[in-house]
């Protein structure tokens, strides 16, 4: 969601030559898929700029309309390979309200997800692995003959002999709900009970698009006779966008590179509340832990706006070390370092 009416646009320059670089760009913009597709801008063209700019690149003129969704393109030149073909097509949409104080971000997005593996554990009792835990929502397909059976499902993030562990401790999770079964076959959402600590007036709530969410791992059914398979269990993880193909490292030491898998899986899993937040303890923000968070970020996705939009939080309800609030310029400066965008800065410091 785009805040602003004059956002700042930056795209990744072709080219594989050593020694390339960006002589001359042009960028449209249109508020029709099919114009934009076809070359055509009928809301802004920079036409042809021998510019070598491609980070928090401004389109000067471009005015944008409230509430409105935009679609835009580049093709560039380069010292290399000459002029390219037009880029893929992004788009974005303007918020209802245009406030140049108000930082844009995307919205949560959720990944439907279905388990590594379903074991029979005893006659009425089944055990279900994803493989990884996740911030997500759980919908598993039942059948009741005439209605009136009970169904448990317990859920939580720990594994102890062969089972789920229902007593983990610490702030570990585990949940267990009983599910009337109504008569025939259907999906039942399973829902989850409020934390207080976690759901309070200081934490950040989830959004009402996506509802509530419980990290969780495993999963067991208890009290149902018909056997399970696959594509009856669905876990709808809930994250940021994430883009899994934008970093990559693989080493000869093996140990190695499960901890690259864990730390990169952590960043995507942990964006759940769209800003950094101290997991599911409290749900809220810590000035410290989000400079933490905003580098491994970088590390990881070429993602800035889930760090800034976590920056504009803090600066507006900071916590209550008094010292942490200095680490808010400092994301604010990384902010800078990474994208070239003033905003930040200028509205804050």
């Amino acid at each position: 969601m785009i805040y602003s009416k004059s956002p700042l646009f930056s795209w990744i320059v072709p080219g594989r030559t050593n020694g390339t670089k960006q002589v001359a760009y042009r960028l449209i913009v249109s508020d029709s898929f099919t114009k934009v597709q076809n070359g055509e801008a009928n809301v802004w063209d920079s036409g042809n700029l021998e510019m070598d700019s491609s980070i928090a690149v401004s389109a000067k003129g471009l005015v944008l309309n409230p509430g409105k969704q935009y679609f835009w393109r580049v093709k560039t030149k380069t010292n290399t390979a000459g002029e390219s073909e037009w880029s893929d097509i992004k788009s974005f949409k303007t918020a209802d309200e245009i406030d140049e104080q108000v930082v844009s971000s995307e919205a949560l997005v959720k990944t439907k997800q279905s388990p590594i593996k379903i074991k029979e554990v005893s006659k009425d009792v089944t055990f279900i692995d994803f493989g990884k835990d996740a911030f997500a929502q759980l919908s598993i397909q039942l059948s009741s003959k005439d209605g009136g059976d009970t169904v448990a499902v317990s859920f939580g993030e720990a594994y102890k002999a062969g089972r789920l562990d229902p007593n983990p401790g610490g702030t570990i999770r585990y949940q267990k709900t009983m599910i009337p079964l109504q008569k025939g076959t259907k999906f039942y959402k399973i829902q989850y009970k409020k934390d207080q600590r976690n759901t309070g007036p200081a934490a950040v709530l989830m959004p009402d698009y996506i509802g509530e969410v419980y990290p969780f791992r495993y999963v067991e059914v208890e009290g149902y006779r018909s056997s399970l398979s696959k594509p009856d269990v669905q876990r709808d993880m809930v994250h940021y966008p994430f883009d899994d193909q934008a970093s990559y490292f693989k080493s000869s030491n093996d140990t190695l590179n499960k901890i690259w898998d864990l730390c990169k899986y952590s960043i995507k899993a942990t964006s759940f509340a769209g800003v950094y937040v101290d997991g599911d303890r409290e749900r809220i923000p810590y000035e410290a832990d989000a400079l933490i968070n905003q580098l491994g970020h970088y590390g990881v996705d070429r993602e800035y706006s889930m760090a800034r939009k976590s920056t504009a939080y803090l600066l507006a309800k900071p916590t209550w070390p008094t010292e942490w609030i200095l680490q808010a310029l400092i994301i604010a400066w990384n902010d800078y370092l990474y994208t070239g965008d003033k905003q930040l800065l200028k509205n804050n410091y």
